[in-house]
């Protein structure tokens, strides 16, 4: 959180209300975000830097502003949260909702015809008495972060601060230089690759191609094969035996960010 964030509101001592969502896919890093948030703002209330505080949980993502779905995380419990850290998944419920899909909201009764999501949104936050959202996501769920910041800020006077946070195991939100999540997927993809590469021992004629996640992004295939070889390294193998380190490394990388010849490859 901004330091002039607390210094704004440190002169009156506020009571602050937070808001938490997360969207999108999942990534290993939901339950910890969480439970590192609700951690922060418990220290601010108990170091002085605020005078009072609420945690909300808006259920799977920004469908659950628009429908009003939350729950009040009780204060007593904020000392409980560092269970989540042992969590995969979100512990609130994902959703991949876009605020600026007017027709998809209406559609599916997330938005009544003729109100744009946006003001939904926007009015369920104020009802709620929200001060800080904070939108847990990828590409996808930041970019509609930034949209419902720049409504709320041109038409509610900027009434509530939205902090977008950069999950996805892509690593492609720019200019962030390295996303929550994708350095464990990457090394958990490795441990995976690990014990396919294995099946190669049954049969001399085997052909193995781990497809990971990515979109336009390389990011975590590239990772999860230096994860892989860096593990490589520290295994040992033994003379005369058919199982080797050249017979288990990975002879092709293959990313969106270069142009591939599959025939060329062939040969």
């Amino acid at each position: 959180i901004p330091t002039e964030f607390f210094k704004n509101i440190q002169s009156n001592m506020a009571s602050i209300n937070v808001g938490m969502m997360t969207s999108g896919g999942l990534a290993p890093c939901l339950s910890s975000s969480i439970a590192h948030l609700v951690s922060y703002w418990g220290a601010a209330k108990r170091e002085g830097k605020i005078a009072g505080l609420t945690i909300r949980m808006y259920r799977d993502g920004y469908k659950g502003i628009l429908l009003g779905d939350s729950f009040l995380v009780p204060e007593e419990t904020w000392d409980a949260v560092d269970s989540l850290h042992e969590l995969g998944g979100s512990p609130i419920g994902n959703s991949r909702v876009k605020l600026t899909n007017v027709k998809d909201c209406v559609a599916r009764g997330f938005a009544p015809e003729g109100i744009s999501p946006l003001e939904v949104a926007s009015q369920q936050l104020l009802k709620d008495k929200i001060n800080v959202i904070h939108t847990i996501g990828g590409d996808d769920t930041n970019t509609q972060a930034a949209e419902l910041s720049k409504y709320l800020l041109e038409e509610h006077n900027g009434k509530v601060v939205v902090i977008g946070m950069p999950k996805t195991v892509d690593n492609d939100v720019y200019p962030i230089k390295q996303t929550f999540g994708a350095y464990t997927a990457a090394c958990q993809g490795a441990v995976f690759f690990e014990n396919v590469v294995s099946e190669s021992t049954a049969n001399p004629r085997m052909l193995i191609i781990h497809e990971c996640m990515g979109r336009e992004s390389g990011y975590l295939t590239a990772k999860t094969a230096e994860v892989y070889r860096e593990n490589l390294k520290n295994k040992k193998f033994i003379a005369n035996f058919c199982t080797t380190k050249e017979s288990r490394d990975i002879h092709a990388i293959w990313i969106p960010e270069m142009p591939i010849d599959i025939a060329k490859e062939g040969d």
